[in-house]
């Protein structure tokens, strides 16, 4: 979360010579959240730091974070000061300036370090701190994750089977050898022939023997013949397995959705309940 609230303000610190406001900054309140007040040097920083000049895009979402801030601070978390300094720390480094070079940076608009400590304070709280509040609560079920594997469409069904195909013309010397307790591996030897190990998808083996193959239970034996072959075979096990991403990726997709839905009516409801006033 962190990671992602820098580069946006780096952005903003490397757009300074073109986003650029009056030197004297009157500290007005553009809005409050519940008597909070949110100031004109909250509105900059946030402008600065989410490189936009759209003042009620970044105004309303300065409203969100407050929200979420003081639901969070309510419930006993914060945002430590160590976090906060290693953010500034950051983006020091990243921009090949000192603190007191950033800090120079923020006086030409009128801004201190004290309001941009301020700023990362509610950020960090409302991002990074709302995930790690919500995933304690939001939880995906081995229900949901074989849904999302049906969803994704990238579910395949495979079979481990044992296959033995013996040529038409040893017919007879298989009816004389052939016992169904006995393992195909036996068999297989008994005949002389190479008992075969696969894992197979539908359709991957001839029709006859593909069809007889999926109808059956694991752990049965089955029959199919052509014209040049007879084949037995037994299903060993049946597997699922999703192509392209991992079980855990797709877990983790659905719990970051999840999440998302559960921000966005806990900001709904909380926005029914706060009283948010805009003055500007």
């Amino acid at each position: 979360m962190v990671s992602g609230g820098l580069k946006k303000i780096l952005g903003g610190v490397l757009l300074w010579t073109t986003l650029s406001f009056s030197a004297v900054l009157v500290d007005k309140v553009v809005a409050s959240v519940n008597s909070e007040p949110i100031l004109e040097s909250d509105l900059k920083m946030g402008i600065l730091y989410y490189a936009t000049t759209d003042r009620k895009q970044v105004l309303d979402k300065l409203v969100d974070d407050m929200l979420l801030y003081q639901f969070l601070v309510g419930r006993g978390l914060q945002a430590p000061p160590e976090l906060i300094e290693e953010a500034l720390q950051n983006i020091a480094r990243a921009n090949r300036m000192s603190l007191e070079g950033i800090a120079q940076e923020l006086a030409k608009e009128g801004l201190t370090l004290q309001d941009l400590r301020r700023f990362l304070e509610r950020e960090l709280l409302a991002t990074q701190g709302l995930s790690a509040f919500l995933e304690r609560e939001v939880k995906v079920s081995d229900v949901e994750l074989e849904l999302e594997k049906l969803k994704s469409g990238n579910v395949k069904v495979v079979r481990d089977i044992e296959l033995l195909v013996i040529d038409r013309k040893d017919e007879g010397k298989l009816k004389a050898t052939f016992n169904s307790e006995k393992p195909l591996e036996i068999l297989a030897n008994d005949m002389g022939l190479n008992l075969e190990r696969l894992r197979i998808g539908k359709g991957e083996l001839v029709d006859a023997l593909d069809k007889e193959v999926w109808k059956a239970s694991p752990g049965q034996l089955v029959f199919a013949e052509d014209k040049d072959h007879i084949y037995i075979a037994k299903v060993i096990a049946q597997e699922e397995l999703t192509e392209g991403k991992s079980p855990e990726e797709l877990r983790q997709e659905i719990l970051l959705r999840k999440m998302e839905a559960r921000r966005q009516e806990l900001l709904e409801r909380l926005r029914r309940n706060s009283f948010i006033k805009i003055v500007q």
